[in-house]
């Protein structure tokens, strides 16, 4: 993608973008005649049913979903139908109120499975230029109101065979690679070994794993070794992915009825370059940049390292933001959000790395209500542990965004004098 002037550009021919009154109409009535899944609120931190039909809660500074800026862009590529309140209800439960199960109300764990290489050291586990995943589960568990487990790591063992002519001998052999994927229990044993799809690149040495190949072992694992005891299981890896043969590469992947997702943290370092056409062509610069792509337009590519430098303490703060908006996003569609085309939110979808860096770390009140019916939080209570979580991160935007919402909010009860 050529880094270019951002230029509206008209959304789908199919797309029909919200009104005013269809945005009123997708936040829902107050107050909201559903009934709240009431077994599930006993595993919330800061419960708070209550919120669910205070309009104030939700009606705070947001901005409505802007026009495409590139050709390229999501909503100029998809003709997205969006999701009210009413539609996520209807899809989570049944004609008698009660959840189904696609809602997974039997768990409430989130399970984080790191997806490893084995390294040069004794213990394989997570590379020290990777956003640190302490973060991560701490974020997404104030996130979600909900608790988090980091499993014993999972290992990606590459193996290279050769291949005998019918002769027997090796004249005119070929070499082949396959992937071996070894899952751990609880005590760290071996408990599972399968096959991944792999494609390779001889040149560079590289390797990208398809993702629904993971998936599809990832689920059995899930339900082989944890059964229903816990909400998800959430592969997480620098590892690099693919889906199809024409992908350039993909960011993750979630089964949502298995409740399993797997994400690759690989594409957003923030000191990496990489061509718009060919997976295998990239590189990673000595400071981080806010541009993923090689320009074509500013000449010759500039020389770059071939492996992930660790992250300068700027570049660190931005591979969090970037990483952990990826996983929380990705985390909302296994609880049955949709993407989203109200406001600017953290649900909208994305068409290009561009897009979604500058993608917001927050939810709109249409789906923050969505979710907070879902599990039942207290809005304010949410809010405030996200804030001590991003202050931790050296998120110091995003604070400053939950803060204004929380003062908007106090602001609004005084005028009613609650």
């Amino acid at each position: 993608m050529t880094k270019r002037k951002r230029e509206p550009t008209s959304f789908h021919s199919r797309f029909q973008e919200p009104t005013d009154n269809d945005r009123v109409e997708a936040l829902g009535e107050f107050p909201l005649n559903a009934k709240q899944p009431e077994a599930l609120w006993e595993h919330t931190p800061c419960s708070s049913p209550d919120d669910l039909n205070d309009p104030i809660l939700y009606h705070p500074t947001m901005q409505k979903i802007p026009p495409p800026a590139y050709e390229l862009d999501w909503l100029a590529q998809v003709p997205e139908e969006g999701q009210s309140i009413a539609d996520y209800i209807c899809f989570l439960t049944s004609r008698s109120g009660r959840l189904r199960p696609i809602a997974n109300a039997s768990g409430t764990t989130i399970c984080l499975l790191p997806i490893v290489s084995p390294s040069t050291s004794k213990e394989c586990w997570w590379p020290d230029y990777a956003p640190k995943l302490e973060y991560l589960a701490t974020l997404t568990k104030n996130y979600f109101q909900r608790p988090v487990k980091i499993l014993k790591p999972a290992t990606l063992t590459i193996s290279s065979s050769v291949r005998k002519n019918s002769s027997g001998n090796l004249s005119g052999e070929k070499s082949s690679k396959t992937v071996s994927l070894f899952f751990c229990n609880e005590q760290g044993q071996v408990c599972k070994n399968t096959r991944i799809t792999v494609r390779h690149d001889s040149r560079t040495r590289r390797s990208q794993y398809e993702v629904t190949s993971i998936l599809n072992q990832l689920s059995k694992f899930r339900y082989d070794t944890y059964g229903e005891e816990n909400f998800c299981v959430m592969g997480v890896t620098m590892e690099d992915l693919y889906d199809g043969p024409n992908d350039l590469f993909c960011a993750g992947m979630a089964f949502g009825g298995d409740k399993v997702a797997v994400f690759s943290f690989c594409r957003y370092h923030p000191n990496l370059r990489m061509s718009p056409l060919r997976w295998w062509d990239y590189g990673y610069s000595t400071k981080p940049g806010t541009y993923s792509y090689f320009d074509a337009d500013t000449g010759p590519k500039i020389s770059l390292l071939p492996s992930p430098p660790k992250p300068s303490k700027a570049g660190e703060i931005e591979y969090l933001r970037r990483s952990s908006k990826l996983l929380v996003h990705e985390l909302g569609h296994l609880y049955g959000l949709d993407h989203c085309i109200h406001y600017k939110c953290l649900m909208m979808g994305t068409g290009h790395l561009v897009e979604d860096f500058q993608a917001p770390m927050h939810l709109c009140g249409v789906c923050l209500r969505k979710l907070q019916w879902r599990l039942g939080f207290s809005v304010e209570g949410r809010y405030h542990d996200i804030a001590t979580s991003l202050k931790e991160m050296g998120l110091a935007k995003e604070v400053r965004w939950i803060k204004m919402q929380l003062a908007s909010i106090t602001k609004k009860r005084k005028a009613e004098g609650r």
